[in-house]
């Protein structure tokens, strides 16, 4: 992982993670469909700023990688 990122892995819970914002550091609770896979951009709900979301899988476990979205990586 590179250092500028902040990127972390969530904790699994089902479809719900808990992941921490790259810019304010909050964590934020969010819920994903069980059949989401791959990138997307979803806003922190505490600061508003953007955030890429890669959702990794192996087998019946899934991991959020969580990275700033705003082009300054």
């Amino acid at each position: 992982m590179v250092a500028m990122k902040s990127a972390l892995e969530s904790k699994r819970m089902d479809s719900q993670f808990v992941v921490t914002c790259p810019y304010c550091g909050e964590e934020v609770e969010i819920y994903l469909e069980p059949e989401i896979r791959g990138m997307l951009i979803q806003d922190c709900e505490v600061c508003c700023n953007p955030w890429q979301l890669r959702v990794s899988a192996d087998g019946d476990e899934r991991w959020v990688e969580v990275t700033k979205a705003d082009g300054s990586e």
